[in-house]
């Protein structure tokens, strides 16, 4: 018998801009197909930031939310699993470090934030302004400041993984404690559909989309923009 299909989505730069909110066309779109397709969200960020960017709307119309790359769950606005990690001091001083001695043009405040079961480190700081933000995501892109820091940060802890995550940061978190874990919840119930804008390697999608290739558990769309899923999203429905 065909497994019913269950759509994933990542949030920043696959639903919404990065850090941005979600376009009111699309959502309204977005809520009509959750009404008939099991939907799921899975995201790095936090409860109140997913909350500000898609609104309550969307955030009630999916089945769940896996918010901190899946450290923690809710479900009907309710949260129903919670992970107990936090980082270590050492782990906190060493990235306290590379944020001083980061050659980043422009330097904020906020450059680490605990999140559930995960921390969320930035060497502009997440203090920054939008024209701060996107004048590092293009400097990044050419120094690969952000692929490199995570390299070391595994080397150096090796119960730890580092990613790339949206346009100035890296999600550390313990190894297996990434977004892979909602295809092993879902995994027996669907065919599942992820989109997301970080599934090549290094990126925070990664791990669930070589999960579900290496699984055959479904497929995944790389998408370059919001704009971009909401295309997919209209074949989908076709």
């Amino acid at each position: 018998m065909k497994k019913e299909k269950a759509y994933i989505f990542d949030i920043d730069g696959t639903l919404t801009p990065s850090r941005g909110t979600m376009n009111d066309e699309f959502k309204k779109e977005f809520i009509e197909f959750a009404s008939t397709h099991p939907c799921y969200l899975i995201t790095g960020s936090d409860h109140p930031k997913t909350f500000e960017q898609v609104g309550p709307d969307v955030y009630d119309a999916c089945k769940q939310v896996y918010q901190c790359n899946g450290a923690e769950v809710w479900e009907a606005n309710r949260r129903v699993r919670s992970s107990n990690w936090t980082p270590t001091h050492e782990l906190k001083q060493y990235l306290k470090n590379i944020a001083h001695h980061s050659r980043c043009p422009t330097k904020t405040d906020k450059f680490i934030e605990v999140r559930t079961g995960m921390v969320n480190f930035s060497t502009v700081g997440r203090a920054c302004t939008q024209e701060q933000r996107e004048y590092y995501y293009r400097w990044d892109l050419t120094t690969q400041e952000r692929k490199y820091l995570a390299q070391g940060i595994e080397k150096k802890f090796d119960d730890l993984n580092a990613v790339v995550g949206g346009q100035i940061s890296i999600d550390i978190y313990p190894k297996g404690m990434n977004k892979s874990v909602i295809a092993n919840d879902l995994k027996d119930e669907y065919e599942l559909v992820f989109f997301g804008d970080k599934t090549l390697h290094g990126g925070n999608d990664y791990p669930l989309a070589m999960m579900i290739y290496l699984g055959e558990l479904g497929r995944t769309y790389q998408v370059e923009d919001w704009e971009e899923t909401r295309e997919l999203l209209k074949e989908e429905k076709k």
